[in-house]
């Protein structure tokens, strides 16, 4: 069901459903059949009864569902419970931003310091300052694609074939990222996040992917399979401690925006 589907969604009696229910008590979503048993007359809700899940305590119960949460084959319904998060998460996302932006108006208010009241940034450091800023900016805007392929494998628990999918393509998007990444650790003073940095790209997945795909990361596509199944499952654990050690960087070297900005 795309996103121009209308919410009234037509039903009748005893059509089987798909939908996804979220279990509390495991962490974890899972795709449940449902039969129709009522309706309102406008089809703006609908009534299912649960007839199989894999929670097993909610088959049998029944409730009401806006249309537009029921679809016709399992696979839709994972897909668009998917779709229907990640288009959550961005509303949210857009919504702290615009927070943060009337923060900044705010703080602003006194206008900005004249030239003479800026602290001079040491003429031998300008330039390299300058390509650092750029270099991370590039970074900051590519990591979106992380970031949302991650959030997206904590949605996929409980299929684990569709977290490594996520994981192969979140790998990806980092190797495409690692030429930028290195030539900003070259603009920076060394020190420790640093050092952490370049560590973070030698080891995880991008250690264990290097062989397999050399400098073309597409050609990872087509040799995922070979990744061993250890470093695979713990693909998001390393991209979170990698993205930690980026943030640390940033703070300790004033690279501006934030990731996730």
């Amino acid at each position: 069901m795309g996103t121009g589907y209308p919410v009234y969604k037509e039903v009748h009696l005893g059509q089987q459903v798909f939908l996804v229910l979220w279990d509390d008590d495991t962490g974890r979503a899972g795709v449940a059949t449902a039969d129709v048993v009522q309706y309102a007359s406008d089809w703006s809700k609908v009534r299912v009864k649960v007839v199989e899940a894999p929670q097993l305590g909610v088959i049998g119960r029944t409730t009401w569902v806006l249309p537009d949460r029921l679809d016709d084959d399992a696979a839709s319904a994972r897909r668009n419970y998917h779709r229907r998060a990640r288009q959550e998460m961005r509303r949210d996302l857009a919504e702290a931003r615009r927070q943060a932006a009337g923060g900044a108006e705010a703080d602003g208010e006194g206008g900005p310091l004249e030239q003479s009241e800026r602290s001079p940034e040491p003429s031998g450091q300008a330039g390299r300052g300058e390509a650092a800023q750029s270099l991370w900016r590039s970074v900051v805007e590519g990591w979106a694609d992380v970031d949302l392929l991650v959030d997206s494998m904590d949605f996929e628990s409980g299929w684990p074939e569709n977290q490594a999918r996520l994981a192969k393509f979140a790998t990806v998007a980092i190797l495409g990222l690692e030429p930028k990444l290195r030539s900003l650790l070259d603009q920076l003073p060394p020190d420790e996040a640093v050092e952490a940095v370049r560590d973070g790209l030698e080891g995880g997945i991008l250690g264990a992917v290097r062989p397999l795909c050399g400098e073309d990361p597409c050609a990872l596509l087509v040799r995922w399979s070979e990744v061993p199944l250890a470093e695979v499952t713990a693909a998001a654990d390393y991209v979170s401690g990698l993205r930690g050690a980026l943030q640390s960087l940033a703070e300790v070297h004033g690279l501006t925006p934030n990731l996730g900005d």
